[in-house]
């Protein structure tokens, strides 16, 4: 039961971790659509005081999510390219699929004025960033000298800080700093230098990584304590300004899929990708 019950926290955090690379889809929704959010939040708030049950629950979702980043990324991207209705619609099913869960959570609470203003803010951050997005066409390898090292260290922070905020995409906030293209080259050229055992390659491409990646520690730390605050002090307007961010995801999602040249065949697996999507969503929140 133990090896089930681990393989299942894999598989989330796998969902999770794709979703944190694809630009308008947040890790934190699916976080929260998978049923893995409150317990990601504790645990990485916890980690001082009880560092041995933190690590053992945060473990299995770092595992999925380095495989869902680390090897899917390039399947992920390949469907995104050549299939988008279907994968954009697939993922739509992920985050919808959690919605019972959350509703099951918020719906005790007492809907006022400011719970209602919460999530019409939260859902109308999320349309003014995806509508007021510009293309990341920046390429090439970073600098190592030492103002570029330490933005990068700063995006970090930024990027992670987005990441487990529910509805923000975290790649969606590195197109708008101009970032997203050369950490995605980078990352991938790292891992071809390691699959590849090329030394040098993997050294060239870990360096600019290393301050990136240590922000995203720092920022997912920061943010997780300001969500656990949110959760103890206001439950019931963050229930709802998560909400919102929810509802609003799928524009972010879908404001780049073109309809153009839609066929039946095209629709029929959207629908059937949906469907799959929402099934796996809706199982996995249950566990």
């Amino acid at each position: 039961m133990k090896i089930n019950s681990s393989i299942l926290t894999i598989i989330k955090g796998l969902f999770i971790g794709i979703a944190n690379i694809i630009p308008g889809v947040s890790g934190g929704t699916m976080a929260v659509s998978v049923g893995a959010y409150d317990e990601l939040i504790g645990a990485v708030n916890h980690v001082r005081k009880d560092w041995r049950k933190s690590a053992k629950t945060l473990a299995p979702y770092v595992i999925g999510a380095g495989i869902g980043i680390g090897l899917l990324s390039f399947v992920i991207e390949g469907a995104m390219a050549t299939y988008p209705l279907a994968t954009a619609c697939l993922f739509l099913g992920l985050i919808l699929g959690g919605v019972p869960t959350l509703w099951n959570k918020a719906k005790s609470y007492k809907v006022s004025w400011p719970e209602v203003l919460s999530f019409i803010i939260m859902a109308g951050t999320i349309v003014f960033m995806t509508f007021t997005k510009t293309s990341d066409g920046v390429s090439g390898p970073f600098s190592l000298d030492p103002i570029s090292l330490f933005l990068l260290f700063v995006v970090g922070i930024i990027a992670a800080a987005t990441m487990v905020i529910p509805g923000v995409s975290g790649s969606l906030v590195l197109i708008l700093l101009g970032y997203y293209n050369r950490i995605l080259e980078t990352l991938s050229s790292f891992i071809r230098g390691v699959l590849s055992l090329n030394l040098q390659s993997t050294l060239d491409n870990f360096l600019p990584l290393l301050p990136f990646g240590i922000g995203v520690l720092l920022g997912i730390g920061l943010v997780a304590k300001l969500i656990e605050w949110l959760f103890e002090r206001f439950p019931s307007i963050t229930y709802a300004g998560i909400i919102g961010l929810v509802a609003a995801s799928p524009v972010a999602i879908f404001h780049e899929i073109s309809l153009a040249s839609v066929t039946p065949l095209m629709i029929l697996a959207a629908a059937i990708a949906l469907a799959i999507g929402f099934y796996i969503s809706m199982k996995l929140g249950e566990k």
